[in-house]
């Protein structure tokens, strides 16, 4: 019998009945104020017992507590994994990470919404409901690496910004929706004498708990360890059973089936391992909380040239890219205006390198026998610049730290300091603030100077963030110049050199040509200081920092551009794009 909990006696026609205590209904009486038997028992079914929430007694409370541990954490590893799957299609840009809080904390919503609606059911329907919604919420974390990458191929063709958001709101709204609903429904459940407010407490509690542990075992562990895939599954998964083990529903066909979606999930984790096309051979694949890493091989074809190529992938950004065959030899422009200034220093310089990558600009100071520090701060750099790309003393030499700390804690004087931050869409703007540069001025030496890349100027732009940086280095007391990789051109590479004093003695510098770059004289035919034309006076502080804004048009005509031509490519030679 279900009445198993506080009980009172009462009379009906002479007969002891017991009820839940706490219950005041007023049962039917007849014309002579007798309450029969029988109406009084259908009475007590339909009026009382359906709306006594202490029936939940059925399910102990501390195994739907577990289920929303594991729904908060199920939450965040949904979240964590979905902004990274976006990573290698869209870049990680602020744009990237504002759409993956908005439309999380949306399904959030929509589903406390709903899942407060559906609480008002009676109790069985509760429970049938809270397993449908659970089972499926899971079995779509199970399978979100799936339909990530097969949502994605499929948006490409859209701007950026809507392909971010179209992407998202299909592959990753749906099962955060899921498992917004689920907390209500667990509210319901636990709440006894209308405590509701303290279950509602100890409920939220309980899952933003999970959701923390979540976060840091898959973003600083599993994630490095396995990849974006494999924390999915098992989240999912784990989840998904422990639901069927605590609701016990009686369709368990249904159950059954969706347990079998664990089996194409693996298949795919498996699949994503393959580490090599027909065009490009992948010696390397990781994701991390610092993005995804890969080190790629291929054959890239320029003016009848067939060139083996070794490059470097931060979220599928071409970081590195050097010949196989001559590590000395890189396809990024501005590296040889590095070189130029590298030759340029006197015997016995000493340089810092903000950004080590994969290495390009560290091996032209090692071939140049200049003693240097370098700061990277993806810890996983400096062993892969020795390993794939010819680098010697990258790991004795790397500080793994922010370069911004860096900068703000060194004692050290320097001769040259590098900035070699910037990458696709990423732009460091707390690296280039007046007081960043101020701190940097300290650590050069009365001849020393900074050089930094940067992008160039693009037709339809007004040349504002240029200019920008070309005010904060004069504001921070730096004499600073301009150069181009191509001559009395600005939409090109640029590049700043400054220093504390007027020191034009690299000017005639020669520019080296090679097979990939045919341009060559000395560096000062390269100076466009006058070319940039804007007449803003502004500067970029710590306070306002304002050069991600500016730069946004930029950032989004970057990733159109490169999901055009290199994404495309590679989903078309159906290479890995997240593990």
């Amino acid at each position: 019998m279900l009445l198993s909990f506080p009980q009172k006696k009462v009379k009906a026609r002479g007969e002891q009945t017991l009820i839940p205590r706490g219950c005041h209904v007023v049962p039917p009486r007849n014309d002579v104020g007798i309450i029969p038997h029988s109406a009084y028992i259908y009475y007590l079914k339909y009026h009382c017992l359906k709306n006594d929430t202490t029936t939940n007694v059925s399910i102990p409370r501390n195994l739907l507590l577990l289920l929303s541990f594991f729904e908060g954490a199920c939450v965040m590893v949904a979240e964590l994994a979905g902004g990274k799957m976006l990573a290698p299609f869209y870049g990680t840009s602020l744009y990237v990470w504002a759409s993956t809080l908005a439309l999380t904390l949306g399904g959030l919503t929509i589903g406390y919404y709903w899942g407060g609606e559906l609480s008002k059911k009676d109790l069985p329907q509760r429970k049938k409901t809270l397993f449908l919604i659970l089972a499926i919420a899971s079995a779509l974390v199970i399978v979100m690496p799936m339909t990530a990458r097969f949502i994605m191929a499929r948006t490409l063709d859209m701007g950026f910004l809507t392909g971010v958001i179209t992407s998202q709101i299909f592959f990753l709204m749906p099962p955060i929706m899921g498992m917004g609903m689920v907390s209500p429904m667990l509210i319901s459940l636990i709440a006894e004498n209308n405590n509701s407010g303290k279950a509602a407490g100890l409920i939220y509690a309980i899952s933003t708990l999970g959701g923390v542990l979540a976060t840091m075992i898959t973003g600083f562990w599993l994630v490095p360890l396995v990849g974006i895939s494999l924390p999915c599954i098992v989240a999912g998964g784990l989840l998904l059973l422990l639901t069927i083990i605590v609701l016990r529903p009686k369709n368990k066909i249904m159950a059954g089936v969706l347990l079998l979606l664990l089996v194409p999930a693996f298949f795919f984790y498996r699949s994503n391992q393959h580490r090599e096309t027909d065009k490009y051979k992948i010696l390397y694949h990781t994701e991390g909380m610092l993005g995804q890493v890969k080190v790629v091989d291929f054959t890239y074809t320029e003016n009848g040239l067939n060139i083996p190529s070794r490059v470097m992938l931060v979220n599928h950004n071409w970081q590195t890219w050097i010949d196989r065959n001559d590590k000395n030899f890189s396809f990024l422009y501005y590296t040889r205006f590095t070189n130029a200034i590298i030759r340029s220093m006197p015997q016995g310089s000493k340089a810092l390198l903000i950004g080590l990558g994969g290495g390009t600009v560290a091996h032209q100071l090692e071939q140049h026998g200049m003693s240097y520090d370098a700061v990277e701060i993806d810890g996983r750099l400096p062993e892969l610049a020795e390993k794939y790309f010819g680098l010697k003393h990258a790991i004795a030499n790397t500080a793994v730290d922010d370069g911004r700390h860096y900068i703000n804690v060194c004692k050290k004087k320097y001769d040259l300091i590098i900035v070699d931050a910037l990458l696709g869409e990423n732009i460091p703007s707390h690296l280039l603030s007046k007081e960043s540069f101020e701190q940097m001025k300290k650590l050069l030496t009365d001849n020393g100077k900074i050089f930094i890349e940067f992008d160039g100027i693009r037709q339809e732009d007004d040349g504002l963030a240029q200019q920008m940086v070309y005010n904060t280095l004069n504001s921070a007391g730096l004499n600073t110049r301009i150069f181009s990789s191509s001559p009395k051109r600005t939409n090109y590479d640029i590049m700043y050199i400054a220093g504390k004093t007027k020191d034009n003695t690299y000017d005639t510098t020669q520019i080296i040509t090679d097979k990939y770059y045919p341009i060559k004289g000395q560096l000062k035919l390269f100076d466009v200081t006058d070319m940039l034309g804007n007449p803003s006076v502004a500067v970029i502080t710590d306070e306002n920092p304002g050069l991600d804004y500016y730069l946004r048009d930029r950032m989004v005509a970057f990733r159109e551009d490169y999901l055009g031509n290199y994404n495309a490519e590679f989903l078309e030679d159906n290479m890995s794009f997240f593990r």
